[in-house]
């Protein structure tokens, strides 16, 4: 029994399509997980990561799929693999085209989870000054220009000109 085309192509369309809603679904929600990092409400920051997840766990579940279909079919595996795949079950384009705007979708999210990132890096950050605060722990140590080590942030001569 041999694997028809017209079969793969219908299968790499189902893939990419589910692909596209999960992409734009994980847009949705990155953007809502950015307004919600920005406010102190933390149990809608709690909340938000479930959301996230699910939709990482299926693109990573489509990603196995597709990467399956270039290995059965004798492709090989990785982008090489995925470009012959996408060549020998549909001429017309149509499939790249779909998969070139999966990755710009993609790309989006991406950047918006580095953003996200970014809001919970600086929260940590206030968060570990005011723990210390709390618990009367020393300011980090600084050095001068001789290596020699100051015990504090007092004023002191930074250099010369």
């Amino acid at each position: 029994m041999s694997v028809q085309r017209e079969q793969v192509r219908s299968h790499l369309e189902r893939i990419l399509s589910e692909e596209a809603e999960l992409l734009e679904e994980l847009e949705r929600v990155l953007t809502q997980e950015t307004e919600v990092l920005s406010g102190d409400d933390t149990v809608a920051i709690q909340g938000i990561g479930g959301a996230r997840q699910r939709c990482i766990d299926a693109l990573t579940r489509l990603d196995a799929e597709r990467a399956d279909a270039c290995r059965m079919l004798s492709f090989g595996h990785g982008a090489a693999a995925l470009d012959k795949l996408f060549a020998w079950s549909d001429p017309s384009q149509a499939l790249r085209q779909q998969w070139l705007r999966n990755l710009e979708l993609g790309r989006r999210c991406k950047d918006i989870n580095e953003r996200n990132g970014a809001i919970v890096s600086v929260k940590l950050g206030r968060v570990r000054q005011a723990l210390g605060k709390l618990r009367g722990a020393q300011p980090p140590a600084v050095y001068g220009r001789r290596g020699t080590r100051y015990g504090s942030l007092a004023a002191r001569e930074l250099g010369r000109a």
